[in-house]
């Protein structure tokens, strides 16, 4: 089964059917996702396909930056990495293997979030931030498969 299949299986389990049961319990926060398939460039992707944690980040990262002095681009790139360590923490628990895969990944994000937003608009926007997606995340998931079978399952 493709990946990003997967992913999407499991973005539409979790984000779809489990979170929007908050709105049984009439829960205020209602919104958790935005039309992330539909962006044109890949800020717009981080910016809208986790609502709690965007709102998050910027509450208790990019505005206090902001306020601190930091210029806004740098407080950008330091709390998509601060982002990029977390999902690099999530990964390298559960596997005992502390691998820098998911953090490289993400960070490579940030000039693609350049290249993307200064040379393809439109549709090849889109394009662009659905191959990122589609081949980025298996080639990680990958690299981390490999390593764990050489340091695992080899005599």
């Amino acid at each position: 089964v493709p990946n990003h299949l997967i992913w999407l299986i499991f973005f539409y389990w979790f984000f779809h059917s489990c979170l929007n049961g908050a709105e049984l319990l009439q829960f205020g926060d209602r919104e958790f996702y935005r039309d992330w398939w539909n962006s044109e460039s890949v800020t717009y992707f981080w910016q809208n396909w986790n609502i709690p944690v965007h709102k998050w980040c910027l509450r208790h990262f990019y505005k206090p930056m902001l306020r601190r002095g930091v210029n806004k681009w740098t407080a950008q790139a330091a709390v998509f990495l601060l982002s990029a360590f977390f999902h690099e923490y999530l990964v390298s628990v559960p596997l005992r293997m502390f691998r820098l895969w998911a953090f490289m990944g993400m960070a490579a994000q940030i000039p693609l979030a350049w290249l993307v937003s200064r040379f393809l608009r439109g549709h090849y926007g889109n394009a662009a931030v659905w191959m990122s997606l589609i081949l980025g995340q298996p080639i990680a998931v990958l690299m981390y498969v490999h390593d764990y079978y050489v340091l695992n399952c080899e005599g």
